[in-house]
């Protein structure tokens, strides 16, 4: 608890110091414990300075919106009291508000506006109201998502309603007083001003903004609304996540409802009130798991709570003090929930995809044009949905052609089987085989080409390839390109193996390492910036968010769909970088097996003595293990093995430790002992050239040499190679 406190300290300070913010409070703890609790800087810079404490009071903005309004409506539906799919104009009988719910409110899919300055003129809450009636919505409800402050006054109101009572009294008595939450309130009394955070300069009242809300409609509204003006301390908010948690506020059926993802299909990380599932490229902060749930406010306020470990982090700050102008709150929390995704998550993210990153971003730029696209069956977002049906929760992108690489569009063609272009309402033009690019007429019917390919970080890899034939063509066509990225599932830190010294084969299409730890939008770049395209190609990638290149596949928390039939986890991704190669011997690399990759054998094959004389240094990570095994015809993934319906010795390569595991210099190992022991039985054909880009491995196992001696004089090429290569990921 000690290192995470002082760690946490030091972030926080971090935090204030390099946004030029003026002081915060943060609380991090879970149901049980408290990590830390600190304060650091200033709640006031002016006119005097006055020191942050723990008990200062900071307005929340749109953290409002949730703790108030949200759990307010939540808890009339339990009292039976409203139900979330009743029309709006059940309770405020207003033109219009038949067409839109509670629940679309709730989740920002009504269609109202955003945001108003209905402050300038009014001060009535029922006239803020009328002019949302009379402006009407800008689509059809359920439709689309924006943000909007107006949806949570209209919220805000019909607790009134429906309680009989005003918004901040219903909180303090149902919310507040049971959860001994002392100095939450909407307008904070004049006797506790003096422990408020100051906010901003505000124009339109003329004065320094301090215990009393800085947002102006709520301001109008007297202080109390549903989108805004409730102040609170840390120690109040540690409270209410531990009310929520523990299941002592909300019933355990609407805290799983609240936070249930996907219920806005083309928005999932929108739940009930609150944002889940957060971004860390994103502005509110954030828990880097799928289970987090939280809200930010626009003063520099934000809460988060995991309900896979009952982690919260709290962080207050008054960021728009004394003025709006210069302040990088996304900078602020980002730096502060860094430190707490470290000390809590060493071991595991929630890693988003590209195809996440266009959802999130409303489809832009596709909406309203024409698309090609180059995809397969793996493609698939956090919520394990296809990108086919992920786009077509954008009916306004026109998606003219579906192109397949190798195994097809549904992934189900054997490695090199030649797969046939489809006819249909979108032509799906497979482009291994006899075709290997789109045409110039086709790319003339649309305005962008996605890419949106599952690659597995090896070089032998063919899809890359198909996408490097893309982008020349398109480049051709001056068709603006995006690439959807995914997190290379062996890691970005780790190269191994020799570069390409040949580039014009499916299985060696770079000058890059066996293992090259780049993913499909980095390729993209180093394809366009080495020689592989003329330099005048138009590409954006989409990027991932929340993916660290020492971060394996299995430490993402995305659903693993094999991206070809003989890849069925991420481990067999791993293994292949080495075994791989005997795919260009005369053994059997375990295909017509249930673990492909991981077993090598045939008929002849000693494997006690190759397993003995593998050194220790180069096994490190794995387990050898000698075993028997008959390769048989699986329709799919290998009709006709090598040794098929032959009884096989093999070695199965068991991974211990996958991030100490280098299995390229297993298998050298492996074949550098296979050759000790039968000589020339052990053969290394023509294609092993080509998988290895070049003569120069072979001839180097041929001339005796030891696995470290070749390993070791990769080691200046890598070093080459990572500095000339653009990392978009830390």
């Amino acid at each position: 608890m000690t290192n995470y406190a002082s760690k946490l300290r030091e972030a926080l300070q971090e935090a204030v110091e390099s946004t030029q913010n003026p002081g915060a409070v943060a609380y991090v703890g879970d149901l049980n414990e408290t990590y830390f609790h600190g304060a650091y800087g200033f709640r006031q810079i002016t006119p005097q300075r006055e020191i942050t404490t723990l008990d200062t009071i900071y307005d929340l903005a749109s953290v409002t919106k949730c703790m108030a309004t949200t759990t307010s409506i939540l808890l009339l539906m339990e009292d039976e009291m409203l139900h979330l799919d009743d029309p709006v104009s059940h309770y405020i009988p207003a033109s219009g508000f038949d067409r839109f719910t509670i629940r679309h409110l709730l989740t920002h899919t009504s269609g109202l506006v955003g945001w108003t300055a209905d402050y300038r003129d009014t001060n009535s809450a029922t006239e803020m109201i009328a002019r949302y009636a009379e402006r009407g919505i800008d689509w059809t409800p359920g439709s689309r998502r924006r943000y909007s402050d107006m949806g949570f006054i209209i919220l805000g109101r019909i607790v009134e309603l429906v309680a009989e009572e005003r918004l901040d009294r219903f909180c303090k008595q149902r919310i507040f007083d049971p959860l001994e939450m002392n100095d939450t309130m909407f307008s904070p009394p004049a006797e506790r001003a003096d422990r408020c955070a100051a906010t901003e300069q505000c124009g339109w009242r003329n004065r320094l903004i301090r215990g009393e809300v800085h947002d102006e409609n709520a301001s109008a509204l007297g202080g109390v609304a549903g989108h805004a003006g409730l102040f609170s301390i840390a120690e109040d908010m540690a409270r209410y996540c531990r009310g929520i948690l523990s299941g002592k506020l909300l019933q355990p059926d609407t805290l799983d409802a609240m936070t249930a993802m996907g219920q806005v299909p083309f928005y999932p990380w929108q739940g009930l009130g609150w944002q889940l599932d957060p971004w860390s490229s994103g502005f509110s902060g954030y828990l880097p798991s799928r289970r987090a749930f939280g809200h930010a406010g626009w003063t520099g306020t934000s809460v988060w709570m995991d309900r896979f470990n009952g982690l919260f982090a709290i962080l207050l700050g008054n960021t728009c003090h004394p003025s709006r102008q210069g302040r990088n709150t996304p900078a602020f929390r980002l730096a502060f929930h860094k430190a707490v995704e470290e000390c809590f998550y060493p071991d595991r993210t929630s890693v988003h995809t590209g195809l996440d990153r266009l959802m999130y971003e409303d489809f832009r730029p596709l909406r309203g044009n024409r698309v090609a696209l180059l995809t397969h069956h793996a493609a698939v977002d956090s919520l394990n949905r296809h990108i086919l049906d992920v786009f077509a929760l954008a009916p306004d992108i026109s998606l003219r052609y579906l192109y397949s690489p190798e195994h097809g569009i549904q992934g189900q063609a054997e490695a090199g089987e030649h797969v046939a272009t489809q006819n249909g309402d979108v032509p799906v033009i497979s482009l291994y085989g006899e075709r290997t690019e789109p045409s110039a007429s086709e790319l003339a019917e649309v305005d962008y080409f996605v890419v949106d390919l599952k690659d597995i970080g090896s070089r032998y890899y063919t899809y890359p390839a198909t996408m490097r034939n893309c982008l020349r063509a398109c480049e051709l066509a001056e068709v603006p390109v995006i690439i959807l990225d995914r997190p290379n599932p062996i890691g970005g830190n780790i190269i191994e193996g020799p570069i390409a010294e040949r580039t014009d084969s499916l299985v060696s299409w770079a000058a890059v390492p066996v293992r090259h730890g780049l993913t499909m939008g980095e390729l993209a770049h180093h394809f366009s910036t080495f020689g592989y395209t003329e330099g005048r190609i138009n590409v954006t990638v989409s990027t991932i968010d929340n993916w660290n290149r020492d971060q394996l596949f299995d430490a993402c928390d995305l659903p693993w769909t094999p991206p070809s039939p003989n890849i069925p986890t991420a481990e067999t991704a791993l293994v292949y970088v080495g075994t791989c190669l005997f795919e260009g011997t005369n053994l059997n690399e375990g295909r017509g097996t249930e673990t492909p990759f991981h077993l090598i054998g045939a008929p002849w094959l000693d494997t006690e003595s190759v397993i003995e004389m593998v050194r220790p240094e180069d096994r490190e990570g794995c387990q050898l293990t000698a075993v028997e095994y008959t390769p048989r015809s699986l329709p799919g993934r290998a009709s006709s093995p090598r040794y098929q319906d032959t009884l096989c010795k093999g070695i199965y390569i068991h991974i211990t430790d996958a991030n100490a595991f280098r299995p390229f210099r297993v298998a050298v190992a492996l074949l550098i002992s296979m050759r000790e022991c039968h000589g020339d039985q052990v053969e290394l054909t023509r294609f092993f050239d080509t998988l290895s880009g070049g003569p120069s491995l072979r001839e180097a196992i041929e001339g005796g040499q030891s696995a470290t001696c070749i390993v070791e004089s990769y080691a200046r090429p890598h070093e080459v190679f990572r500095e000339s290569v653009l990392r978009r990921y830390t």
